[in-house]
């Protein structure tokens, strides 16, 4: 099958990743540090060169990001809906909410740019634009309020910790070196600015060293400790992220009409499972990190399984 053929490569990197972190002695600090090498480094200026460099307009992707925002947004609604399902304690379900609507940045850049070149990527990027700070403030408004409650419920001082949780996402999503990047890439773009060759075979150069590096960072992080405790949610939330929403994905683009690449790049955004980051963000709210670790790890791993199905769809 194509689609299998086509994410092998890329799995088979993330499974390095795990091989690499099992069997090698590299430790926890080497990858927190690689991570913070693609984020921050590598990864921005791939971002940059492909975005600038694409045929793409604000005006023809409205309607491409109406669809994928719609898409998502029904995400939202299908991952809140599982606490009717499954029972947990609050604070469980707030945490793994975000994992039925987050996603994966580097295994959908990578199969972006081979199912539909620079103009797919640069689409992807413009959604992941949009995306991040709508996702990010649903994400944290959630667990901050669960977390708030089971601390107030256990007579701890919350010291108006809401707003400020708020106030760190906003800062976090302004400064965010992928947003940066794709907003400067656009802007590049748009006004037809032309970048020096020499600075973009320098840019061009790192980039090319970020999807690779960002993969064996996906393989490092994946954890099932927390899997036993809370299978139920965990494998509910999994088939809500990896078959439902993509089926929602592609019912929403057949039913705007968007254009082949437009409507495969949301659909793959829609089947990709959820991001790394999650773990790190709800460790850092003090939420239930284990489960959310867990879940990553299952959305990751089934995805083998389950995206070459929505790629298959995707370029029918």
């Amino acid at each position: 099958m194509d689609s299998v053929a086509l994410i092998a490569p890329d799995f088979s990197i993330i499974l390095l990743g795990l091989l690499l972190r099992l069997k090698f002695e590299y430790s926890e600090d080497f990858w927190k540090q690689a991570e913070r090498l693609v984020f921050y480094v590598l990864f921005p200026p791939l971002l940059f060169t492909s975005i600038s460099g694409s045929s793409l307009s604000l005006g023809e992707s409205a309607g491409f990001l109406a669809a994928g925002i719609g898409a998502m947004l029904i995400g939202v609604c299908a991952s809140w809906c599982i606490h009717f399902l499954v029972k947990a304690d609050p604070v469980t379900h707030a945490s793994l909410f975000q994992c039925g609507f987050r996603f994966n940045t580097y295994i959908g850049f990578a199969l972006a740019l081979k199912l539909f070149g620079d103009q797919g990527f640069a689409l992807l990027a413009l959604l992941i634009a949009f995306w991040v700070p709508i996702s990010n403030t649903i994400a944290v408004s959630a667990l901050a309020g669960a977390v708030a409650k089971r601390d107030a419920g256990l007579g701890k001082q919350t010291n108006g910790s809401k707003p400020s949780l708020m106030i760190v996402t906003g800062k976090a999503v302004v400064q965010n070196p992928l947003i940066i990047a794709t907003v400067l890439g656009l802007c590049c773009n748009l006004l037809s600015i032309t970048v020096p060759e020499t600075i973009h075979h320098f840019l061009k150069g790192l980039g090319n060293a970020s999807l690779a590096m960002g993969l064996l960072c996906i393989g490092a992080g994946l954890r099932f400790a927390a899997l036993r405790g809370s299978w139920g949610l965990i494998l509910t939330g999994a088939v809500q992220r990896l078959m439902l929403l993509p089926l929602v994905a592609w019912g929403v683009t057949a039913a705007w009409g968007l254009p082949p690449a437009a409507a495969g790049v949301v659909i793959i955004f829609a089947a990709l499972p959820t991001a790394q980051s999650c773990y790190v963000m709800t460790a850092a709210m003090h939420g239930n990190a284990p489960a959310v670790a867990a879940a990553t790890s299952l959305q990751t791993l089934t995805a083998i399984v389950t995206l070459p199905i929505w790629i298959s769809l995707a370029i029918l």
